[in-house]
């Protein structure tokens, strides 16, 4: 099942954190404003308890994130980009900006795990944020990230420094069911 984590729950997560666990001063930060965290869990039959099978970290941002700094920056400045999607929205009756659903960092906790909760988020994502114009992943330029990613469907969109930028294609219309 596809949970939307809240800080209290799940805040003890951030720490197995592979790709990106120095990020942020204060990892609640990874679940305020525009920062969301996901997770993929079961209950298991015999206690009743929810066992978490893998964990995706995300923000909507107005621009591709081509660098952690980029990050921080989003996190410290959501305020004044907000202000900027409203003056635009006042301006031009448009809102002007994209809005950008970025996978900064994902990891999981059983082998297949990862690709379930990518997956099911590419259902979740046009319903639960219908705002979203793109999913743009933010995901570190090792071998195994692109066998990940392109294995899921998606598509090179931009090497960087730091980064590699893969985009996958938003799915139209879903049943999934978010927790």
């Amino acid at each position: 099942m596809l949970i939307s984590c809240d800080v209290e729950t799940y805040l003890r997560y951030i720490k197995d954190d592979p790709v990106r666990p120095h990020l942020f001063d204060n990892d609640a930060l990874r679940f305020g404003n525009n920062f969301h965290v996901f997770a993929d869990a079961d209950i298991d039959e015999d206690t009743g308890e929810v066992v978490v099978n893998a964990m995706l970290c995300a923000v909507i941002s107005p621009f591709v994130l081509q660098q952690e700094k980029h990050l921080q920056e989003l996190a410290e400045e959501l305020g004044a980009l907000n202000g900027m999607r409203e003056s635009l929205l006042e301006a031009t009756g448009e809102a002007g900006l994209a809005n950008i659903f970025t996978p900064y960092s994902l990891w999981s906790y059983r082998k297949g795990a990862g690709k379930k909760l990518v997956n099911t988020l590419l259902d979740v994502v046009p319903v639960k944020f219908p705002e979203v114009t793109h999913i743009i992943t933010m995901s570190p330029p090792t071998k195994m990230a692109m066998d990940f990613h392109i294995g899921n469907g998606a598509v090179l969109l931009s090497p960087n420094v730091e980064t590699i930028n893969y985009e996958y294609k938003i799915k139209e219309g879903s049943d999934v069911i978010l927790h």
